[in-house]
């Protein structure tokens, strides 16, 4: 009898053992619900904080604090989401941070933006720019170099950056190149002296690119703001033109009601153009610039009692040219032929073989064309076209904005009507797979979205 109670007592043992194992090595089983999407990317915008913390995240305070003043000093738009350990799983997290950058790129309106999330010390990613796998290779790297989850943070926020500036070669280096972690340390210990004089000019280094970086940073957003400038000027002088006609059709221009919308927008791009201190912040200027220029076509038109013009993208060749009145096929020097946007002028020039009035823009001494200007330049166009769906794509492919436009946009379009459009516009998609690399784990191999993609790691 007592033997008996002794095997049923070491049965019931090894079955609480055993459960205790399940349920350790099976953390997802128990975990908890990862909080909405919407009450995240909520947090992230009122708060404006870009780490959102929830309660059981395995970081300290210090780690978040500073994790959360890397990413506030990023010069691209980054969001974290630190959450227990074990809340995602490879089934879970992809869709879950597929849905995080959607409610963020909605929330803004568009623009590049990446969304990680940190489940435990495990890193999930995803951005809306760039080539398929780029996010995924970037985590990876930051992942491998650093041993520490702020140093690794930080080396991933910097690849960011550096993709985002179109630097993809340097963003993926295999070390560090953020903040940085140790990973020998006893290779450290072994060659002391020569690491400290290393690291010292490692930092030089890293201090006077940094500052390097800012000065052309300084440089590119005065030129683009003088760009936008003189897109406000030419809008204020056309509105004046017309003043006179206006006031002549009665009423002193009351009964036309687009009169008010371009003389409003004409002011709201003054105020924003001074308070513009990021060139992402230009695309809001441009945005408002568009919006004033369809409200003066449509002045035009009805001064003239001429048809209202259908709502379309600016002229591709110079925006400042207002609305385009249909589509020309039409190659840049040594890129392929396709169909842009053109004003009449620049439409009959086109196709009788001359040379489009382009919008150029002073580089380095020289004008260039705005499409082929640089980085700074691409929330200039984002502005004036993104509303327009895929529009975009196509117009700037072969070029250097095309390259640095990555994958495409998923934008929406005016096809349902204007106001609908402009709450569509600035979607790229997220999407990808999962990679379990910090422990050299396989690859699950998710689907791209077209832009976008998926990407994690292990510390």
């Amino acid at each position: 009898m007592t033997h008996s109670l002794r095997r049923a007592g070491a049965a019931i043992a090894a079955l609480i053992a055993g459960l205790i194992v399940v349920f350790a090595v099976s953390p997802a089983a128990n975990a908890a619900a990862p909080p909405d999407a919407q009450s995240v990317v909520s947090y992230w915008k009122d708060k404006k904080d870009p780490l959102y913390l929830e309660s059981g995240s395995s970081l300290s305070s210090d780690q978040a604090s500073k994790i959360r003043d890397a990413l506030k000093d990023s010069k691209s738009d980054i969001y974290v989401a630190a959450l227990p350990d074990g809340t995602l799983s490879a089934s879970t997290a992809e869709p879950y941070v597929d849905s995080l950058g959607r409610a963020t790129v909605q929330a803004k309106g568009g623009g590049r933006v990446t969304v990680a999330v940190l489940d435990g010390k495990t890193l999930f990613a995803a951005s809306n720019f760039g080539q398929s796998g780029l996010t995924d290779q970037l985590a990876k790297r930051a992942v491998s170099a650093n041993s520490d989850i702020v140093a690794g943070m930080e080396d991933f926020i910097e690849r960011i950056n550096l993709a985002s500036s179109g630097k993809t070669r340097a963003a993926l280096d295999s070390g560090p190149v953020g903040g940085g972690g140790s990973t020998g340390l006893g290779v450290l210990a072994g060659i002391g002296a020569v690491v400290l004089v290393g690291g010292g000019g490692l930092f030089l280094y890293s201090k006077n690119k940094k500052k390097k970086q800012a000065i052309q940073d300084a440089k590119d957003l005065a030129a683009v703001k003088q760009t936008v400038e003189e897109d406000v000027t030419k809008l204020g002088e056309e509105i004046t033109a017309l003043d006179t006609d206006v006031q002549l059709a009665g009423q002193g221009g009351q009964h036309i009601n687009e009169w008010q919308q371009a003389l409003d927008s004409y002011e709201k791009a003054k105020t924003q153009l001074a308070a513009v201190q990021r060139a992402e912040q230009v695309r809001d200027v441009t945005q408002t610039l568009e919006d004033g220029r369809y409200a003066l076509a449509v002045v035009k038109a009805r001064v003239n009692k001429q048809p209202v013009p259908e709502r379309r993208a600016p002229c591709f060749f110079n925006p400042q040219h207002g609305p385009s009145v249909r589509d020309v096929r039409w190659a840049p020097a040594g890129g392929a032929v396709r169909d842009v946007p053109a004003c009449a002028a620049d439409a009959e020039a086109v196709e009788r073989g001359f040379d489009p009035q382009m919008r150029e823009v002073m580089v380095d001494g020289q004008r260039r064309p705005y499409y082929d200007a640089g980085p700074a330049y691409q929330p200039y166009a984002y502005g004036y076209y993104g509303g327009f769906g895929d529009i975009m794509t196509g117009m700037f492919i072969g070029t250097l904005m095309g390259n640095m436009l990555g994958g495409g946009f998923g934008f929406g379009g005016y096809g349902a009507g204007y106001a609908e459009g402009v709450a569509d516009a600035g979607g790229g998609d997220f999407g990808g797979g999962f990679g379990d690399f910090g422990g050299g784990g396989g690859d699950f191999g998710g689907g791209d979205f077209g832009g976008g993609d998926f990407g994690g790691g292990d510390w």
